[in-house]
């Protein structure tokens, strides 16, 4: 019986939603004392010096360096701040919706565990990013397999690259530009979930502008901005949930430390050190139902997108079992939002 309860849970929660589509804008690189630290409410760190809008050289953020982060960069996390003046979509978001400030990316490294958790909720102990050195295929569908399944409609606009390194190649499709989701969110055509990536140079990632992954973080605030004011002044926003937030830390620093909830397993690089939780990162969370000027002080993290999707709809858990672990017990999301509230209007974004 107890196996039971949380699914007749989730299925009756599904019957009396407003919300029919989600939207996840995931960015890059930034910790929530980086880029939220001025919210009111918000646990941040006002005192940092405010950073560049070119960061030059990426800072390194590998497992390795995230360990060492307490030491000063180069070898450890950079301390600056970006403000309302730097990223003034960010903020209006921030300020005038909900953020999480207890929010963990959930894997302490770099980019391709937690787009995976963002996915799937899982990254079955992958450790760095797939490349010329290190490759890696995921076993178990991530969450689009079961949307599908149920019926539901998914893309990855942006072609985020974890998706093609899922073995199951339902995994590869529904690929669509930056640009088809603007036309897309302005007609009224989303589909039911949408992950979202940002153009090249302008996804907050740091790093020279027009050099590999590097941006502006001028430039990826704009980007932002007019991607989330075409879902609010489209069609679906009666009945959108948009979530925005950042991957991993990207060598920034963060005050608080996160909880220690699963470490490497014996046989692996790193066996005994933290792998999951990472550093925080800020999540944004915007629509009609979301609270208005709310900060989530609740502990979450990448898995509680997953895991607000599978209750939306009472979608069945993973079939990997770390993962339906995972989301089964995870219920953060339900602070962000109030779905008997009265709805919010668009954000007056320019």
């Amino acid at each position: 019986m107890t196996k039971k309860a949380p699914q007749r849970a989730r299925t009756a929660a599904s019957a009396t939603t407003p919300v029919s589509k989600v939207v996840i804008f995931f960015m890059e690189n930034h910790t929530t004392d980086n880029v939220a630290s001025d919210v009111p409410g918000v646990c941040g760190n006002p005192t940092l010096p405010l950073a560049p809008d070119v960061v030059v050289p990426d800072p390194p953020h590998d497992h390795g360096h995230w360990m060492q982060r307490k030491t000063p960069a180069p070898g450890g996390a950079r301390r600056q701040r970006y403000s309302a003046a730097e990223l003034p979509n960010l903020y209006l978001l921030m300020n005038g919706f909900t953020v999480c400030d207890n929010y963990f990316s959930d894997y302490a490294g770099n980019s391709f565990p937690n787009h995976c958790f963002a996915i799937g909720g899982d990254a079955e102990w992958a450790f760095m990013n797939p490349g010329h050195r290190y490759t890696f295929t995921v076993q178990t569908p991530g969450l689009p397999a079961r949307l599908s399944k149920a019926q539901k409609t998914w893309a990855n606009y942006g072609k985020g690259f974890a998706f093609a390194q899922y073995k199951d190649p339902s995994m590869h499709r529904n690929v669509k530009t930056q640009a088809q989701l603007l036309a897309d969110a302005r007609a009224g055509r989303l589909p039911n979930v949408s992950w979202v990536y940002g153009p090249r140079g302008n996804d907050f990632h740091p790093g020279p502008v027009g050099q590999g992954d590097g941006s502006s973080m001028e430039a990826s605030d704009a980007w932002l901005g007019s991607a989330v004011k075409a879902v609010a002044t489209g069609k679906d926003w009666p009945h959108v949930m948009v979530f925005i937030t950042f991957d991993d830390w990207g060598g920034w620093d963060d005050h608080v430390d996160p909880p220690a909830v699963e470490k490497f397993p014996q046989g692996t690089p790193f066996a005994g050190e933290p792998y999951r939780y990472g550093s925080r990162v800020p999540c944004i969370v915007v629509g009609p139902y979301a609270k208005a000027s709310h900060v989530s002080h609740a502990l979450s993290s990448h898995v509680s997108l997953i895991a607000f999707i599978e209750r939306l709809w009472g979608l069945s858990p993973s079939p990997n079992a770390d993962a339906k672990r995972r989301t089964m017990a995870d219920t953060a999301m339900r602070d962000c939002h109030d779905f008997t509230q009265t709805p919010l209007a668009p954000p007056r974004l320019p």
